[in-house]
């Protein structure tokens, strides 16, 4: 069964996750990023952490060294969902059912 996860958006099915473990001189935690999908298959990515103690995954604030992140973008290239989600490695953004392309600001005229 897939996880479900509480956005403001109404619930979310996780469709795909990386974690990047980091470490701090007096602690260890985990960079999270989620890809998730609403029942209308519009899809989200939340950003969060956890922590060493429980484990337990937080919402941000997410801070990451530039090491990190750079490991993170590494682990990304295993998950081509969330690397379109982020536009990497040429990726597009896919459009969200329902939409109707770019708006267009009507001439000054």
């Amino acid at each position: 069964m897939a996880t479900k996860k509480a956005t403001p958006w109404g619930k979310a099915v996780l469709v795909d996750e990386v974690a990047v473990p980091q470490r701090a001189p007096d602690t260890s935690f985990a960079a999270h990023v989620e890809l998730l999908e609403t029942d209308s298959g519009e899809r989200l990515v939340r950003l969060a952490y956890s922590s060493g103690a429980n484990g337990a995954v937080r919402r941000g604030p997410v801070t990451m060294q530039i090491d990190d992140l750079e490991r993170l973008l590494d682990e990304l290239a295993d998950h081509p969902e969330l690397a379109a989600a982020f536009r990497l490695n040429g990726a597009s953004r896919p459009r969200r059912p329902g939409a109707r392309g770019p708006r267009r600001r009507a001439s000054p005229g």
